[in-house]
């Protein structure tokens, strides 16, 4: 518990009153190539719901994951793939050896010759065509696996960083209720002591204590559970956030007005599943190609025949009609990852609508907690000045005591609660990106 404390002592000092976001001293892993030209810098929010401390450390996040460092190393190798299937234009060179004894007279006497055949591709059928559209839809693939993989770290960050934020903000509301019940606690000492009120009082306030300072260790335990996950996968141990974000309604409840398209359009797990499909069209295209012929541009030279150039034609199959079951098993591969498109695009308007309905729950609990806190407070003043002339008990006191601790809570809850849902429907809708993406539409 201590260590969880020493690394949020900062962050639950301004809690009530937000200070400058600071930048994180450090970033961990290579740092993602920009794509593009006029792109924000690498974790600057694009939009004022995002805290600029939480648009850092997801982009830390984010250039230093393992599986995006592994994602990036995949892209470089389907680049490279593409340029592999464009050199199948280019002519191939052989040269066979060959060392021997005997033969006719023509050769007689030579015991070493060389075959040298050049062969220029004409027409292959479609191999060449389809396997360079397999290679550039699988380096799009690649593409949008890697920034699937960067959504998904930010949005586990994002969560993280406000989940820390939800027990920071529980536990300076039960810290406020902790000093109002012990304050409470003197006065009815005080009365035990006099013999004006019985123990009993005395006891039940002690009990009060005791359930908030329950809450309080669990707020703790929580918020230490948060914070050692973000140090995670910040890769840094000492990470302590200096500064919580401050509830702003004007900017913490997203139009939902064009959200869906902007969602759907730049989701890379639909992007990912397009490329499948097209990968999945390009195996099918080969297939169907080797079952044509091909014709080539041929150069040979040997001891035999001399120089020659000439066209080659050549024709066979691999395996009997293989191929015409390979190639309809690439069509239902296409045909299963566009039904798999429909079923992520479900996903995308459950996932979208779920957090809209949080946010516009959460504006709605901001102002019925608040006006609960307000009303709490009064009460609880009118019911000690009331007990005092002996006209409400000391139940109703400590009742009305921790209504105002619980909707504190309650209004720091829908607070937060506004603010998560808020930055993952920026995520969502690409309208913050930790870092530019690197695949296309």
């Amino acid at each position: 518990m201590r260590v969880f404390c020493a690394g949020l002592g900062r962050f639950a000092a301004v809690v009530l009153v937000p200070a400058a976001p600071a930048p994180c001293a450090q970033a961990y892993g290579p740092a993602a190539e920009a794509t593009g030209q006029g792109a924000p810098p690498v974790g600057t929010p694009s939009t004022p719901a995002i805290p600029d401390e939480l648009a850092a450390a997801a982009a830390r996040a984010v250039s230093g994951n393992p599986a995006m460092r592994a994602a990036r190393l995949a892209n470089r190798a389907a680049a490279l793939d593409v340029r592999s299937a464009r050199w199948l234009r280019a002519p191939s060179v052989s040269v066979n050896a060959f060392g021997f004894e005997g033969g006719t007279a023509v050769v007689r006497g030579d015991n070493l010759t060389a075959n040298l055949v050049v062969d220029q591709p004409i027409w292959q059928g479609g191999r060449i065509t389809g396997a360079i559209e397999r290679a550039r839809a699988a380096e799009r693939q690649s593409e949008a696996l890697t920034d699937e993989t960067g959504q998904d770290v930010a949005l586990r960050v994002s969560d993280l960083y406000y989940e820390l934020v939800r027990a920071t903000r529980r536990i300076r509301a039960l810290d406020r209720g902790l000093g109002e019940h012990t304050a409470l606690i003197g006065s009815i000492e005080r009365r035990v002591l006099q013999d004006v009120s019985p123990r009993v009082d005395l006891e039940l306030a002690r009990s009060r204590v005791d359930q908030l300072r329950d809450q309080q260790t669990n707020a703790q335990a929580q918020g230490a559970a948060a914070l050692e996950q973000l140090r995670v996968l910040l890769d840094d141990p000492q990470y302590g956030p200096a500064a919580a974000p401050g509830y702003d309604p004007a900017v913490h409840h997203p139009s939902d007005v064009g959200a869906l398209d902007a969602a759907t359009r730049c989701s890379p797990t639909r992007r990912r599943l397009q490329a499948d499909a097209l990968v999945a069209r390009a195996d099918a295209r080969l297939a169907r190609a080797q079952l044509l012929p091909r014709l080539s541009a041929q150069f040979s030279s040997n001891e035999v025949t001399g120089e020659r150039v000439g066209v080659a034609f050549s024709a066979a199959t691999n395996g009997g009609l293989a191929q015409l079951d390979a190639e309809r098993s690439a069509q239902l591969r296409r045909e299963a990852a566009e039904v798999r498109i429909g079923a992520a695009d479900i996903d995308i308007r459950s996932a979208l609508a779920g957090d809209f309905a949080e946010n516009r729950a959460a504006r709605d609990r901001v102002a019925s907690s608040r006006a609960a806190a307000t009303s709490a407070r009064a009460v609880t003043d009118s019911y000690q000045r009331q007990f005092v002339v002996g006209r409400r008990s000391w139940l109703d006191v400590l009742n009305a005591a921790l209504e105002v601790a619980q909707a504190e809570v309650a209004a720091g809850d829908a607070e937060v609660a506004a603010m998560a849902s808020a930055a993952r429907i920026e995520l969502r809708t690409c309208r913050w990106q930790p870092q530019p993406p690197v695949s296309r539409p």
